[in-house]
């Protein structure tokens, strides 16, 4: 067994891993191309090394691209896109993953205060009900943004879930001695 077969093996791992999220296998191959590369690839390049049209490269690229995976460079004095794969999973989740959710909570709360001002004055049994919902969950959104926002702002993710963590354990804890 030596780096080729270990790649193949690994490159089976990322097409499974795509297949089961109702993808292609071409995206599992696409990040596995670029997830073992120390520079660079255009998109001629990948579409060579996996065997797909540039159409459908491109095309999975982009979906890569959106959620984070895979991050599009320019070189110097060069035209072309080339593309690299976010190989350190934490650099994923804070860069795609924490801020996708960051952007939800905001357009959250936009919505959420949206509907408030929607029913501002109207003091029906019905209104009083959709109200009541609504500050709870800013009361809710407030809490996940203050959550996401650590994640973001602080470069040490597994000290602060272990942290978060260890607290919820102590709470449980101690709300079973009650």
């Amino acid at each position: 067994m030596g780096v080729e077969e270990a790649k193949r093996i690994m490159m089976e791992h990322f097409a499974n891993t795509a297949r089961k999220f109702g993808l292609s296998e071409l995206y599992g191959y696409i990040y596995g191309v670029l997830f073992f590369e120390d520079e660079p690839l255009s998109l001629g390049e990948i579409a060579g090394r996996t065997g797909y049209s540039h159409s459908h490269v491109s095309t999975a690229l982009k979906l890569l691209e959106s959620i984070g995976l895979v991050k599009r460079v320019k070189k110097a004095g060069d035209k072309k896109a080339y593309f690299t794969a976010i190989k350190n999973i934490r650099e994923w989740r804070r860069e795609a993953y924490y801020k996708k959710i960051e952007e939800d909570v905001k357009q959250t709360r936009e919505s959420l205060l949206k509907a408030l001002e929607a029913i501002e004055g109207d003091s029906t049994e019905e209104a009083e009900k959709i109200r009541e919902r609504i500050e709870f969950a800013l009361k809710r959104n407030a809490v996940t943004e203050k959550i996401v926002s650590i994640f973001l702002r602080h470069g040490k993710e597994e000290e602060i879930l272990e942290a978060l963590l260890g607290c919820i354990e102590e709470r449980i804890k101690n709300r079973a001695k009650i």
